[in-house]
């Protein structure tokens, strides 16, 4: 956040030279270093950018290629997901997850700026599918806990806004992921409204697939099992320790 409101204040929101182009010249950083007379620093800032981005790259495609051997091995991927070597490198998830690199080089043919707006529409929207998700689980907790007269002051960790914000992210969800590339539509645009709007109607074919070939229902409010696990879980985890300082009753209270 620093580094954002000090570039802020070296670099006008309305320059011209702020756009998304096949380099990085059109970074704020590099502009504001440029404009400092200061030669040699912009080519050591794309170094650190380009180093950082494969840094998160290599990360994400370990945690992309282990969740895909995650959900195999609890039964909810294909079984070949789960084969390893002999060292546990699951080699059949990370070579799915690596083909989607590949995609990259679509900004050879059509611009990296254009590549770069596709591929953040998809995942923003998946995003908040997944946070759609998160609100809908924590309404149906709440349902339980209600149901079951299971106080909140039992629970590790519960907030004043409690099933209130849970719907209202929920709902805020909706209207955003409807409505967030409505520039889109006059005048048509094929690639934005695909790339909008495409991971919608294929989280609720996986998500209505999934329930009919697993034949799972929804489990009633008064049905939910809060014991199961629970015992084992509290005898791992240790007690907090509550902060006997102003200061740190502050920091817990934030």
């Amino acid at each position: 956040m620093g580094g954002t409101f000090i570039i802020g204040l070296l670099v006008g929101s309305n320059d011209p030279r702020l756009k998304l182009g096949n380099d990085a010249l059109g970074s704020p950083f590099v502009i504001g270093i440029q404009d400092a007379g200061i030669d040699v620093l912009p080519s050591i800032i794309n170094f650190c950018l380009l180093t950082s981005a494969w840094s998160a790259a290599s990360s994400d495609m370990y945690t992309s290629s282990r969740a895909l051997y995650g959900l195999a091995v609890s039964g909810q991927a294909p079984r070949f997901f789960a084969r390893t070597t002999k060292s546990g490198l699951p080699y059949y998830a990370l070579a799915v997850s690596f083909a989607f690199s590949f995609l990259a080089f679509m900004g050879l043919g059509e611009g990296s700026d254009k590549v770069f707006n596709w591929f953040a529409n998809m995942t923003s929207v998946c995003g908040l599918l997944t946070w759609m998700g998160i609100c809908f689980t924590y309404i149906r907790f709440h349902a339980g806990v209600k149901a079951q007269n299971i106080p909140r002051s039992k629970l590790p960790y519960h907030n004043p806004f409690g099933v209130i914000g849970a719907w209202y992210a929920f709902i805020m969800i909706i209207i955003i992921l409807l409505t967030n590339s409505w520039s889109s539509f006059k005048p048509f645009n094929t690639a934005n409204f695909i790339t909008s709007y495409l991971p919608i109607p294929m989280f609720l074919i996986l998500l209505i697939g999934a329930k009919l070939v697993k034949r799972t229902r929804m489990v009633p409010a008064s049905e939910m099992d809060f014991v199961t696990g629970v015992a084992e879980f509290e005898a791992e985890v240790e007690p907090e320790k509550k902060p006997k300082t102003r200061a740190g009753k502050v920091w817990n209270w934030i």
